[in-house]
C-alpha cells in the first residue's frame, strides 16, 4: 500500500492516504484495514488534543529574561561587575541588570525568578540595586536607592525594598506582600518535561492551593505586538509582581493554552487582566466558551486598543497612557466589583442562487454589529493595516485615517439607499426603515469609541433603559458618515429603531458587514442574533 505524502497539512495522518487508496485498504485488508485506519485517526485526535491544553513554562535554568536597556532614560549598574551600563540588558523577571560583557556571566551566576519550587515555605529573593521609584525601607522606614551604584536590595515577590544594614533585621520568610492574593507561589507550582527529544519543553503539570486566603491568582494575558508594541512593556511590568508563568504573551501562545490556569486551579476563581483592545477580549472570552471553563473567571481589561468601548463602560479608561503603575492596577482589581455581560451568537445564513449551498456560519458580538457605512469605513481602515506599505503603528495614525474614509464617503455614498437592501425583524416583527446607511446593533453603551448613541438626545419613554446584562439589544440607523461625525462631538442623534431580544437582518445584496470592530464584505445572507450566555467581568469602582 503506497503512501503519498500531500503538501497540505502533510503532518495529519488523514492527508497521508488518498481517498481511492482508503477505500482500497479497506476493500483488501478487510478489519486489519479497517482497525489501522482507525488507529491513526484516535492516536491523531489524542495527539491534538494533548498539544491543545499544555501549559508552556520557561526553563529559568537557560538563563534569565533578557530585555535592552534604554541607557538614555534608564539608569542601571551591572549586577557582575558594579558599572554603569552603557549597552547591556535587564532581566524582566527578577530586575538583574548586566552590560553586554557579563549577561552570559549572570545566567550561571545569579539565579533568576523561580517559576517552581520543592520548597514547602518562601525565602525572600533580594536583587541587589537598580532599585527604581522612591521607596522606603521596610525595617527603618528612610528613603532607599538614593545612592548611586549597586546599594539597598528589593524582593522580586514581595516588592519590599531594605538598606543593606538592615538586610539582618528581616524575617528570611517571604509572604509574598499585600499582593499576594495574586500571585500563585512556586512552592505551587508543579513542572514537569513534555515533547519529543530535541524539542523538549517545560510544561505546568498541576498546581495547588497556597496555605492562605483570600486567593484568587491573576493571569496576565496579552499580545506584546498590541497598541503600538506597548503590550510588550505591560508583560514585562507585571512579570516583576507575579510568577512570571502567570504572564502569557499570545503571540507565542493561543489563549487556550493560557487559560489552562483556570482549568488546573478547579477550588478558587481565577482573574483575568486582558492587556488588549476589544477584539483581544473577545478572542478570550470565545476561549473560555470553548475549554467550557466552571467556575468563570473574571476579566478585567487594561486598554491597548483604538477604541476600547468594553473597556471604558467597565471603568477600565480608554487607553493606556505609556505611564503603568503596576500597583495601583491591583489595587484597582482588588475593588473592582463583579457585573456580568451579554454575550450574542451571531448565525450568517448565505442566500443560495447557486446550486451551490454555502454553510452557515457562527460569529459571537460582546459590544455591537453594524451593516452600511460604518463598516464600510472600517473595512477600509483595515484593509489598509494589512496592507504591506502600511507603515504606522499609532492611535492618532489611526483615528485621523478613520477621520479620512469617514470625509471620502460622504462624497461617494456607498452604502445609499440601505433601506432598499436590508429587511430589518426585531423579534419576529418587519422594521419599516427610513432612508439611512447604517443599521447599528448595540450590546453595550458605548460605541464608536466612547459614543454613547442610545443615550444621545431626547431618549424615548417607550424604551428601557440601556444595560449591557438584561438580554436585550438597541438598534438604531445612521443617516449617512456625517451623521457619524455629529454623533461623534455630540451635536445630533441616532435613529431608534427598536429594542429586541432577537433581531434578524435580511441583505439583499453584498454589503459590508463588522462585528465587534471585525469587517467584511458579506454576500446576500441572512444574519440572526440571539443571546448566547454571560461572562463575569470587573468593574473598576476607582474611575
Amino acid at each position: 500500500m503506497r503512501i503519498r505524502l500531500r503538501r497540505k497539512n502533510m503532518w495529519n495522518p488523514l492527508n497521508w492516504y488518498s481517498i481511492e487508496e482508503r477505500s482500497a485498504a479497506l476493500a483488501q485488508g478487510g478489519l486489519f484495514g479497517l482497525f489501522f485506519c482507525a488507529s491513526i485517526v484516535m492516536l491523531w485526535k489524542i495527539f491534538k488534543s494533548v498539544q491543545k491544553y499544555e501549559l508552556p513554562a520557561r526553563d529559568i535554568s537557560k538563563g534569565h529574561r533578557w530585555c535592552p536597556i534604554d541607557s538614555f532614560s534608564n539608569t542601571a549598574y551591572c549586577s557582575i561587575c558594579s558599572t554603569l551600563i552603557i549597552d547591556g540588558y535587564f532581566c524582566d523577571s527578577c530586575g538583574v541588570c548586566a552590560d553586554y560583557s557579563c549577561y552570559k556571566k549572570a545566567d550561571k551566576t545569579v539565579q533568576c525568578k523561580a517559576l517552581s519550587s520543592d520548597d514547602c515555605s518562601m525565602r525572600h529573593h533580594w536583587v541587589k540595586g537598580n532599585i527604581t521609584g522612591l521607596c522606603s525601607c521596610d525595617v527603618c522606614e528612610a528613603d532607599c536607592g538614593t545612592e548611586a551604584g549597586l546599594s539597598d536590595f528589593h524582593c522580586c515577590w514581595c516588592q519590599r525594598v531594605v538598606h543593606k544594614n538592615c538586610l539582618n533585621n528581616m524575617s528570611e520568610t517571604c509572604d509574598f506582600g499585600r499582593f499576594r492574593s495574586f500571585i500563585v507561589p512556586p512552592f505551587c507550582v508543579t513542572l514537569k518535561k513534555v515533547g519529543l527529544k530535541g524539542r523538549r519543553h517545560l510544561v505546568v503539570d498541576e498546581v495547588k492551593l497556597p496555605p492562605y486566603r483570600p486567593w484568587s491568582p491573576l493571569i496576565v494575558i496579552g499580545n506584546r505586538k498590541s497598541g503600538n508594541n506597548e503590550g510588550e512593556n505591560v508583560l514585562r511590568a507585571f512579570r516583576c509582581y507575579l510568577n512570571p508563568a502567570q504572564v502569557i504573551d499570545l503571540h507565542e501562545v493561543k489563549p487556550e493554552k493560557a487559560l489552562q490556569w483556570c482549568k488546573l486551579i478547579t477550588d478558587q476563581v481565577c482573574r483575568i487582566l486582558v492587556a488588549g483592545g476589544d477584539g483581544t477580549v473577545g478572542w478570550v472570552l470565545n476561549a473560555i466558551d470553548n475549554l467550557n471553563i466552571e467556575p468563570l473567571p473574571q476579566i478585567c481589561i487594561l486598554p491597548l486598543g483604538t477604541g476600547n468601548d468594553l473597556s471604558r463602560i467597565l471603568g477600565w479608561g480608554h487607553c493606556y497612557s505609556g505611564e503603568l503603575e503596576v500597583r495601583k492596577i491591583l489595587d484597582q482589581i482588588s475593588s473592582a466589583s463583579i457585573t456580568r455581560l451579554d454575550r450574542w451568537k451571531i448565525k450568517i445564513t448565505p442566500t443560495r442562487h447557486l446550486p451551490i449551498r454555502h454553510p452557515p456560519k457562527d460569529y459571537f458580538m460582546n459590544n455591537y454589529a453594524s451593516v452600511g457605512v460604518d463598516a464600510l469605513v472600517a473595512l477600509n481602515f483595515h484593509k489598509t493595516r494589512e496592507s504591506k506599505f502600511y507603515l504606522f503603528s499609532s492611535r492618532i495614525i489611526n483615528r485621523f485615517l478613520y477621520l479620512l474614509y469617514g470625509a471620502k464617503d460622504i462624497l461617494e455614498r456607498g452604502c445609499e439607499n440601505l433601506h432598499e437592501k436590508v429587511e430589518l425583524y426585531l423579534d419576529d416583527k418587519l422594521v419599516p426603515l427610513p432612508a439611512i446607511e447604517a443599521v447599528i446593533i448595540l450590546n453595550i453603551a458605548s460605541w464608536g469609541a466612547g459614543v454613547k448613541a442610545w443615550n444621545m438626545g431626547t431618549p424615548e419613554k417607550k424604551y428601557a433603559p440601556q444595560r449591557h446584562d438584561d438580554g436585550m439589544l438597541e438598534v438604531i440607523g445612521i443617516y449617512s458618515s456625517f451623521h457619524i461625525a455629529q454623533l461623534q462631538i455630540g451635536m445630533s442623534e441616532p435613529v431608534r429603531l427598536g429594542q429586541a431580544r432577537n433581531v434578524k437582518l435580511k441583505l439583499l445584496e453584498r454589503l459590508p458587514v463588522q462585528i465587534d470592530g471585525e469587517p467584511w464584505e458579506q454576500s446576500p445572507a441572512e444574519m440572526s442574533i440571539s443571546f448566547h450566555g454571560q461572562a463575569t467581568m470587573l468593574c473598576n469602582s476607582r474611575q
